[in-house]
């Protein structure tokens, strides 16, 4: 799923590249048809983009096979946009915000930490669960910093508010919480626990995006180039990286 979104982003670069050539060939009958038209909006500088999808981990152990739909990702940033030249569909944007995702595991398990080593175990086998009647979920979260960056081509070079758009890019991001969750059901009760740890969760991640979309709606796709954990800090489970993708707004 994710090759055909990145690859369906790279057709359409493609085809709004040919599109600036051919209409770069072609000559303006007035100064009226070239000026720049300026969408009608707040007069803030940047946007608002809140980002909303699901996530999943990628080439993982079965044991950590997650439930996308259950497994939330929202990215809150502030973007700003330049343009690359006076009349052109180019505009680099940059930002920065918050990254929040959740994964949420099919089987009954848990991360849990063996001498600074993480491991995957059964609820039945932590302890604090030992008097469990049934488990709802349990989760993932993590949350990070990130810097987003993306190269965006307009379907319109002069009013880039009200034009399709597709945008390549990539994102770097901070940890700077972690934890698990569990809720569960204990002597008739319904009960959370949160176990406020990183689990050897990589402390920098980085990865490719992709936008297309129109106006301030998008659908995008983020594909992880390095790996869930550090390496060499997990034991009896793949160490993989993640997909996201989801629907996007952008305000202003």
């Amino acid at each position: 799923m994710k090759h055909v979104f990145f690859v369906i982003v790279l057709m359409g670069l493609g085809g709004l590249v040919i599109a600036q050539d051919n209409s770069g060939e072609a000559k303006k009958d007035s100064k009226e048809s070239t000026a720049y038209r300026y969408t009608p909006s707040p007069d803030f500088p940047g946007a608002l983009v809140i980002d909303y999808g699901i996530n999943y981990f990628d080439k993982n152990s079965p044991i950590m096979d997650t439930d996308p739909w259950k497994s939330p990702t929202l990215n809150v940033y502030y973007m700003y946009a330049f343009r690359i030249g006076e009349e052109s569909r180019l505009s680099f944007n940059i930002g920065a915000g918050v990254g929040s995702e959740k994964y949420t595991f099919k089987a009954p398990v848990t991360f849990t930490d063996s001498l600074q080593i993480t491991v995957v175990d059964s609820i039945v086998n932590v302890p604090h669960f030992s008097n469990i009647s049934s488990l709802k979920k349990t989760q993932m979260v993590i949350n990070y910093i990130d810097i987003p960056m993306e190269i965006r081509i307009h379907s319109r070079k002069n009013d880039h508010k009200r034009a399709f758009y597709l945008a390549l890019g990539g994102k770097i991001g901070f940890l700077f919480a972690a934890k698990t969750k569990v809720v569960y059901n204990e002597f008739g009760n319904t009960k959370k626990f949160k176990n406020l740890y990183n689990f050897n969760v990589n402390a920098v991640r980085y990865g490719a995006t992709a936008r297309i979309g129109y106006g301030p709606i998008n659908f995008w796709g983020y594909l992880g180039l390095n790996n869930f954990f550090t390496g060499n800090k997990t034991e009896g489970i793949r160490n993989p990286n993640t997909f996201s993708f989801g629907l996007s707004l952008s305000t202003f």
